[in-house]
C-alpha cells in the first residue's frame, strides 16, 4: 500500500491528474521513477487510440 501511494504522490508532484497517475502506475509498474516526458507519453497514447 505504501509503495503504491508513494508512486501516486510522485505522479501528482509531476503534475499528472488522477487518470494520468493511474495510467503511469500501470505502464511503469516495474520502474522506480517516472520518466520526465510522462505527460507527453500519456497524451500520445490516448490521442492515437481515438
Amino acid at each position: 500500500y505504501a509503495n503504491r501511494s508513494a508512486k501516486f504522490m510522485g505522479a501528482y508532484i509531476k503534475g499528472l491528474t488522477g487518470a494520468q497517475a493511474a495510467w503511469a502506475a500501470r505502464k511503469y509498474h516495474g520502474h522506480q521513477v517516472l520518466p520526465k516526458n510522462i505527460i507527453k507519453q500519456f497524451d500520445e497514447a490516448h490521442n492515437s487510440s481515438k
